[in-house]
């Protein structure tokens, strides 16, 4: 169960360095409740929030309204700490109500979402001068999302909506991320998204002193025979893996011609 809150902030907007001008988070936690998500170590060592990552959600209410002359013609993501299109979204409209709050300021508007959800929106998003849709894959397994992100969108559902979006003349790209090792299939969710795609970045799974613990159990009791796997890359910090995960993704995204961004196995990287 999600408990629902209320919160007044002073603005949706927020400064970033995650390459564009502004960020804005809609809400506060995620009910997807995803196991690696590196949020959920943010606002338990830095926030102190002690609730079980996913059992919390506050919704951001504004003191003022969106001055759409102070961001005109910016660039917007939404959103860095949360999933704007979260279940309660869909009742809620809270996302939806700010995408027709920035339309007056015409941003360029980039969205990260594990979510299906955001097709609902397709109306709306065709009105903006530009809009890339992001969506987020860790897996095509659904036995496994139900398992690392319980309430996220299925991957069947989730490739329908960047369809959908495709065919509205909406830009989608996918981050595959986070990568698990031994269970992330890169080269099949490059054959599932390639023909919706623009561009495919892949990321590792990272491991914060938060969280560590709490992963490596949740892959070790899914995945026995993969814990010297990860007591190398991630205890013994060999990084044999990803590089040669970054040469086959390369090679695969070169050979079909797909932009792609790796960031790991660079031989002088620690990962």
């Amino acid at each position: 169960m999600v408990t629902v809150t209320r919160v007044s902030v002073k603005s949706l907007l927020s400064p970033t360095k995650l390459g564009t001008d502004l960020v804005i988070n809609p809400y506060v936690g995620c009910p997807h409740a995803c196991v690696y998500c590196y949020a959920a170590d943010i606002m338990r060592t830095r926030r102190g929030r002690c609730e079980t990552w996913g059992s919390y959600l506050e919704v951001k209410v504004p003191r003022s309204p969106i001055d759409p002359a102070k961001i005109f013609r910016k660039s917007i993501l939404m959103s860095s700490m949360t999933d704007a299109y979260n279940p309660y979204e869909e009742r809620s409209r809270t996302t939806r109500g700010i995408l027709r709050e920035l339309l007056p300021a015409q941003p360029s508007l980039s969205i990260i979402t594990k979510s299906a959800l955001v097709r609902r929106d397709i109306d709306i998003l065709r009105e903006f001068p530009h809009a890339c849709v992001t969506f987020s894959f860790s897996s095509l397994d659904d036995a496994f999302r139900r398992r690392a992100e319980p309430y996220a969108s299925s991957p069947k559902d989730k490739l329908a909506a960047m369809e959908a979006l495709r065919c509205a003349g909406i830009e989608t790209s996918v981050m595959c991320a986070p990568v698990f090792p031994g269970i992330t299939d890169c080269t099949a969710i490059t054959d599932a998204v390639s023909p919706y795609v623009s561009h495919i970045i892949f990321d590792s799974l990272n491991l914060r002193r938060g969280n560590a613990e709490k992963i490596l159990s949740f892959v070790h009791a899914l995945r026995p025979e993969l814990k010297e796997l990860y007591s190398k890359i991630f205890e013994r910090k060999e990084k044999s893996y990803w590089i040669m995960l970054r040469a086959e993704i390369k090679e695969k995204c070169g050979r079909e011609g797909i932009k792609n961004s790796v960031f790991f196995g660079h031989a002088e990287e620690r990962v």
